[in-house]
């Protein structure tokens, strides 16, 4: 247990809580003021009302964007944390911070990863050769959210970095009484189609879809129409003729997406690529089992506590996990007392804690 250290926050979070790091990111922050001194900078016009009270300060507060104006002890603090990777607004604090020989590392959130390189790949290319390769480079260390994020972005980044996930408040209620006679799957997430594996989703189903009625088994999806991503799926979900198998909701937030885990019986995530998906640690946290494909970066954990069911990112591999969901209905429970146990591994003051742990190994290198 190490003195408080005056930690600066840098984020250019949108506020829209579809997307993951707009909700895990304040919480991250949240729990790191009760351990040390936190300043949070989120270089935009954007403040939640919610987080102003996690010490958030944006553009309109500090208009400059550069260190030497945010108050002290913050305009020279003992070390920065940049969440997320690819923002040119980034460029000229992370300018002020290292003139000033002050640590920072970055939480990339799987943009490091070689999938995700390959997309927008012509722009990140030009992106990374102009700046962001030096900005990755001249961090003090990366931060990754699981060891298959690790593994998957290589270590031609920087060679320096440490392993600490995402976390969750452990909520008082769970999943207590699970369904009879019907089998409730649930999606939370963003209608990304090739970064959440929906097509290889939808394609399970429908080869599926007479095994699925005969358990009266339906998927709702819940989701923001990014890029009229929804027309797509209802397309394909058309001429499959699944529409009674899968359904799709408008995107659910705080009490409503409560109200839904508490009454999903399965919680699906079939992405290609993540940093640490909330969705599914929120799932998992509600006593709710969880069918992952290997890309969620939660497989191991999941299979490891027997908290749900795992799969490559494949529609072959996916068929044959969906079967065994059917196959073990009967175990539901059990399977939603294991992913609640497997939830307290994500708790935020242990995460704390861990960060804590890092940033005082990191500050011991540079004396």
């Amino acid at each position: 247990m190490g003195e408080n250290m005056n930690v600066l926050y840098i984020s250019n979070l949108t506020g829209n809580l579809f997307a993951g790091p707009n909700n895990s990111v304040p919480a991250q922050i949240k729990a790191q003021s009760k351990r040390d001194n936190v300043f949070w900078y989120n270089i935009n016009d954007i403040k939640r009302e919610e987080w102003k009270k996690i010490n958030c300060y944006n553009l309109k507060d500090y208009p400059s964007g550069r260190l030497k104006d945010l108050p002290k002890p913050f305009n020279k603090p003992d070390i920065a944390v940049i969440e997320e990777f690819y923002c040119f607004p980034f460029c000229k604090i992370i300018k002020d911070i290292n003139e000033n020989n002050i640590p920072y590392i970055i939480i990339p959130r799987s943009e490091l990863t070689k999938k995700a390189q390959k997309r927008k790949r012509v722009k990140k290319f030009i992106g990374n050769i102009c700046y962001f390769k030096k900005m990755a480079n001249n961090a003090s260390a990366i931060q990754f959210l699981s060891k298959q994020e690790k593994v998957d972005s290589g270590d031609k980044w920087n060679k320096n970095d440490f392993i600490i996930s995402n976390g969750i408040s452990i909520p008082e209620e769970k999943r207590e009484n699970f369904s009879k006679d019907k089998i409730r799957a649930t999606y939370i997430g963003r209608y990304e189609i090739y970064q959440k594996g929906l097509d290889i989703l939808l394609d399970a189903v429908s080869d599926l879809q007479n095994n699925l009625r005969a358990a009266n088994f339906v998927l709702n999806m819940y989701g923001v129409n990014q890029e009229e991503t929804v027309k797509i799926l209802e397309k394909k979900i058309t001429e499959n003729n699944i529409n009674d198998l899968v359904i799709i909701n408008d995107a659910v937030y705080a009490e409503k997406k409560k109200e839904i885990l508490l009454n999903t019986d399965v919680f699906v995530l079939t992405s290609r690529f993540e940093g640490m998906p909330m969705g599914v640690i929120e799932a998992l946290s509600y006593g709710v089992p969880c069918l992952v494909t290997k890309g969620t970066n939660m497989a191991d954990d999941i299979k490891e506590f027997d908290a749900g069911w795992t799969c490559d990112t494949s529609k072959e591999e996916l068929i044959e996990a969906i079967k065994q969901v059917l196959s073990q209905k009967e175990e539901l429970s059990k399977l939603g007392k294991n992913a609640r146990e497997l939830s307290n591994k994500y708790s935020w003051k242990k995460i704390a804690e861990e960060s804590h742990s890092e940033f005082e190994k990191i500050l011991e290198k540079v004396k």
